[in-house]
């Protein structure tokens, strides 16, 4: 063969390896365009979602300068009852002084005093039943424990009462400033004169109690001197007399001392003592207790504004996710795609050249720079987003609360300082 034939075949061999090659890229390169283009569908899905997130819903926050109203209503609020609670203490100090009663005030629980005179009921009442019983006068047990029961109530409810309300006069006013004034003098005797009428009547009633035993009968007692005389020689009637007499003697004592103070005067100024000390810690807690439903609302605030962010972050992430699965598809089938685009090519080319008198082989260099498809794989991924915590907002709203609490807390003493919260 000429060289002019030569020229000839490798002119035409040319045209037809470059066509041959340009329909080996084409076939190789439309899988690949197909699958950049689903990515670069789902990238765009998951910008659509980020200018949602970029611009999602402020959370709210409470700042604890937002109590101003609170603050402003528990300053006057406590400075009145710490006024009222200061008055209160100063007139029970000077009817103390006025009434010459240095003792304390009744710490006794009222609830404790009524279960112990019950304990002294139903125990007075089993005793008497066991002696009605025993004499045959009742019916039976039941008739016995009812008739028991009700001179036990009797007993005690009357002395308990008769402690209340007659014992605490008796010395009313015996230490006042002016004892002897006329005011004092008229309820100390009221009392006495109650007392001995108290104790007549008492003595009328446990004496009944004993003729009824002596006399075993219920229906009619009989009060004579003979009738004394055979009680006394029943030593059952004896013991009910003085067990009952016993019961009065404590029940009149737990009316004393057990369910107010001994000294009525003192008693009654006591108590608005207290209930004025009680109203200022009442209003402390009850502007404490506004500052936390304040701030437990504002934790119920966030949680919505922070669960929808956080909902539409995983949204955001997963097509994020999405993307990066497609990115790496695309190049397991670009790296694939060379490589077997490039074997073909090689073969191609030899087989071309033996046909053209040339037996070299194609270098490895040449078939990189022949085929690539790096280009399909310039493509910008979005960036994942971190998931918004409510720890971070809490630990604020918790800081705030503190302050709040720390202002609060601020004007209750102020208010309680000796100075009244005046300079």
């Amino acid at each position: 063969m000429s060289s002019y034939e030569r020229a000839a075949a490798q002119a035409v061999i040319g045209q037809k390896l470059d066509g041959q090659f340009q329909k080996l890229l084409s076939e190789y390169e439309r899988p690949i365009q197909q699958k950049l283009f689903d990515l670069k569908r789902k990238c765009a899905e998951a910008e659509k979602i980020s200018p949602d997130l970029a611009e999602r819903e402020a959370v709210p926050f409470r700042q604890s300068d937002d109590l101003e109203y609170l603050y402003t209503c528990a300053e006057q609020d406590l400075s009145d009852k710490v006024q009222t609670h200061r008055f209160t203490k100063k007139s029970l100090q000077a009817a103390q002084l006025q009434h010459g009663y240095v003792g304390s005030a009744n710490d006794k629980s009222v609830v404790n005093s009524v279960l112990i005179l019950l304990v002294m009921v139903f125990a007075e009442a089993l005793l008497n039943a066991a002696f009605f019983s025993n004499a045959h006068m009742v019916a039976g047990p039941a008739a016995a424990l009812l008739t028991s029961f009700l001179i036990s109530m009797t007993n005690v409810a009357a002395s308990a009462c008769a402690g209340f309300f007659i014992g605490r006069y008796l010395n009313y006013g015996s230490n006042a400033l002016g004892s002897s004034d006329a005011h004092f003098r008229k309820k100390r005797s009221k009392a006495k004169y109650q007392f001995y009428s108290f104790i007549a009547l008492m003595v009328f009633f446990h004496v009944t109690v004993g003729l009824v035993r002596a006399q075993e009968t219920i229906e009619s007692v009989s009060h004579s001197p003979l009738a004394y005389l055979q009680m006394l020689q029943t030593p059952e009637a004896i013991f009910l007399i003085l067990m009952g007499g016993c019961m009065s003697v404590i029940s009149y004592h737990k009316g004393i001392h057990s369910f107010d103070c001994p000294y009525p005067e003192i008693g009654r100024l006591q108590r608005a003592e207290a209930a004025a000390k009680d109203n200022v810690h009442d209003a402390l807690d009850y502007y404490q207790e506004e500052i936390t439903v304040y701030f437990e609302d504002a934790e119920k605030e966030i949680e919505s504004p922070v669960k929808s962010q956080k909902k539409t972050v995983e949204q955001y992430n997963q097509a994020v996710s999405s993307c990066l699965d497609a990115r790496r598809q695309l190049e397991q089938s670009v790296r694939g795609a060379e490589t077997r685009c490039r074997g073909e090519l090689a073969e191609l080319i030899t087989t071309y050249r033996c046909i053209a008198g040339e037996e070299q082989e194609v270098p490895i260099e040449t078939l990189h720079q022949m085929v690539s498809f790096e280009k399909y794989l310039d493509v910008d991924i979005p960036a994942f987003r971190s998931l918004p915590e409510m720890a971070s907002h809490k630990s604020e709203l918790l800081l705030e609360k503190n302050r709040a609490v720390n202002r609060l807390t601020s004007i209750f003493q102020t208010a309680t300082s000796p100075a009244g919260g005046k300079s």
